[in-house]
């Protein structure tokens, strides 16, 4: 089955010429790659990030359950947000992860639009994402076979969670979790299970970074700022 591929907002280097390190940001339900655009210019313009590419894909439009089943950008269905129990669009989720996969192998192999045929190998390609994005960014990352420079899932959850010990591709790497503690939409408690069981069950230990900040269901400056310096080792000039 051929996958539709997706739009994309680049960000180049800010330092010009071609990248050593690539960053996907995946954005969450409703929104599109322009709702990340001011943040991966900002973390670009970050004396010490000047070589990163930033990718933004935008998830396609589909009925989604919890939005009375109107259809709104998303990277798969949610049936709610509180309890998992009444299932998870594993299809759904497989279908967007193999059209963004098509977009990580075109920055591997050179082919993507702005590369010229320069590869990013994908120990320096960071898989980044909000809320559905975020569960995105994971399924990717802990289910690749070639391991990734990292994983920063913000506000979300793990998806898959019955599965995810089975899907895990074994690989371990720097991981960064932040979450907002009066969040209204992914519950802290959630969020936090779901960290704790990459950091124990899934083997990545001291390598998972936890981050909690005062701030409802969104991003605020501490956090990009600490994503900034969390870049800055993972995907180091």
């Amino acid at each position: 089955m051929t996958t539709a591929a997706l739009r994309t907002v680049v960000v180049p280097p800010a330092a010009g010429g071609m990248p050593s390190a690539t960053v996907f940001i995946m954005h969450g339900l409703g929104d599109t790659a322009q709702g990340w655009l001011d943040v991966a210019r900002a973390l670009g313009r970050n004396q010490a990030l000047q070589h990163i590419r930033f990718v933004l894909p935008t998830a396609p439009v589909q009925p989604v359950t919890i939005n009375m089943g109107m259809s709104m950008t998303s990277w798969f269905d949610l049936y709610s947000l509180t309890d998992l129990d009444q299932g998870e669009d594993e299809s759904g989720m497989r279908k967007s992860a193999a059209a963004i996969w098509d977009l990580v192998a075109q920055e591997t192999n050179g082919s993507a639009p702005g590369l010229n045929g320069h590869k990013v190998p994908m120990n320096r390609i960071v898989l980044a994402g909000f809320s559905q994005g975020g569960v995105m960014a994971q399924l990717l990352g802990l289910t690749a076979q070639e391991r990734p420079a990292g994983i920063a899932a913000l506000s979300t959850w793990l998806p898959l969670h019955q599965k995810m010990a089975s899907m895990h591709s074994k690989h371990t790497f720097p991981f960064f979790q932040a979450q907002g503690t009066v969040d209204p939409l992914v519950d802290y408690k959630y969020a936090r299970r779901s960290f704790d069981y990459v950091q124990s069950s899934l083997g990545f230990g001291k390598l998972a970074e936890w981050h909690e900040y005062r701030m409802p269901h969104s991003a605020c400056p501490a956090e990009i700022t600490d994503l900034g310096s969390w870049l800055e080792r993972v995907v180091p000039v």
